[in-house]
């Protein structure tokens, strides 16, 4: 009777083990990647006024903005913030520097918002500065969002090599990589095109990795490249003019994924002349594939 019992109260145990497993499962492969974007510009100043409080109300109203980044309220803060970025007020810069040090994320990310809709360029090495030390994603996000809406080139370079290159590192975290194809995808959007190639293959290196959730959000992201300005154009060059034939092979085997109708000719020229048989079927197969509408 007790043997009989115990081994019902086993199978119940083990039963209730597999629905558990099962029920995990399920919930963890129902999580969706998400889709990176590029990101857009802000509309900066164009000068800032220098005004030394006083004069206006418009003054008077900066000031008082500049004294409540102090409260203690976090969204006061933060609204504070927002009104500075919208102040084109030169006055506003030394005390949203001191708020990128704030221990709050979200007070950090509006300082950030803030300094890049104002578009000092004195703004640029504070928030370089900051990338090597900020651990929380949101927070670099912004970081691409600001860094990216200035037009010069350590600003934009710091997007680049700064934020979205993994150094090497194989990324698990899914947020860190999603900062991190956002700031592949936004690069691909300038029209300074000397970003656009490296962050490109940044993608065929997550493309590599171990963890099925980087290799997926990296095809993702691939496919993205479509709507942005330079990806098409880049795979091209990369097709022709690239010494490396897996960056070649690469090249051709992406284009015919994403779709890029406008390198069929590089397409062709690859597939019956690259010293490389594994380019020449990659172009060979991608030619195939978009002159039959697939």
């Amino acid at each position: 009777m007790y043997n009989r019992d115990n081994k019902n109260m086993s199978s119940f145990f083990f039963s209730l083990t597999l629905l558990f497993c099962f029920i995990t499962v399920s919930v963890n492969a129902q999580t969706p990647i998400p889709v990176p974007k590029a990101r857009p510009l802000y509309d900066q100043c164009g000068s800032l006024t220098k005004a030394s409080g006083g004069e206006s109300t418009a003054n008077d109203d900066v000031a008082k903005a500049i004294a409540a980044l102090k409260n203690n309220d976090a969204k006061s803060r933060e609204q504070a913030a927002a009104a500075l970025g919208k102040s084109c007020d030169a006055r506003a810069l030394d005390p949203l520097h001191d708020l990128l040090k704030h221990e709050d994320p979200m007070t950090r990310i509006a300082a950030i918002e803030a300094l890049g809709r104002l578009g000092d360029n004195g703004s640029v090495t504070p928030m370089i500065d900051l990338i090597f030390v900020e651990k929380d994603w949101r927070v670099r996000l912004a970081l691409v969002d600001s860094l990216i809406s200035f037009k010069s080139g350590p600003a934009r370079s710091a997007v680049l090599n700064g934020i979205a290159n993994p150094n090497g590192e194989d990324i698990s975290d899914v947020n860190d990589l999603f900062v991190r194809c956002s700031a592949v995808l936004s690069v691909n959007q300038l029209f300074a095109v000397n970003y656009s190639r490296k962050a490109i293959l940044f993608l065929r290196f997550f493309l590599t990795s171990k963890y099925p959730s980087t290799r997926q959000m990296a095809e993702k992201t691939l496919y993205e490249l479509k709507n942005t300005r330079n990806a098409p154009s880049e795979f091209r060059a990369l097709l022709k003019v690239e010494t490396n034939p897996e960056f070649r092979r690469f090249a051709a085997e992406w284009i015919g994924k994403i779709g890029f109708d406008g390198c069929l000719d590089a397409l062709a020229e690859a597939a019956a002349n690259d010293a490389d048989p594994r380019v020449k079927q990659a172009a060979a197969a991608s030619l195939a594939s978009l002159k039959n509408g697939k």
